[in-house]
């Protein structure tokens, strides 16, 4: 009877400790469809980029509150793709400070509307312009 009580015990703790396991650190969000707009090509013409963003977000907990601003999200993402020029989509080196700021502006956003800075980073995970 011991044995069958600390068995049950064993396999209580061990199933809770792979719960919290799996809700710590972070998790990764895809914001979906892919964000596409124009920008300032050469001249007077536009040029076109689609990108696709994940967020890396602090814990799992973070999830609903990310998800209920991702209108709010995607403005700001393509906001700041459509004020670029040619030179800046184009540049490899300059994509990651483009990411940088869009962190900035996200968590900047989500700590007006919630109090809370929830992204740990921004990646932009395609990258496409014409």
């Amino acid at each position: 009877m011991f044995r069958i009580i600390a068995l049950c015990i064993l396999f209580t703790t061990t199933q809770l400790h792979a719960e919290e396991a799996i809700t710590e650190g972070p998790l990764y969000y895809t914001i979906e469809p892919d964000i596409i707009t124009n920008y300032h090509n050469s001249g007077q013409t536009l040029g076109y980029v689609r990108v696709t963003v994940d967020l890396m977000l602090e814990s799992a907990d973070k999830m609903p509150l990310v998800e209920q601003h991702i209108p709010l999200l995607r403005d700001a993402i393509n906001s700041l793709l459509a004020e670029q020029d040619q030179q800046e989509i184009r540049s490899l080196t300059l994509r990651d400070q483009l990411a940088a700021q869009g962190l900035q502006r996200l968590n900047d956003l989500l700590l007006k509307e919630t109090g809370e800075t929830p992204i740990r980073r921004l990646l932009f995970t395609k990258f496409l312009y014409q």
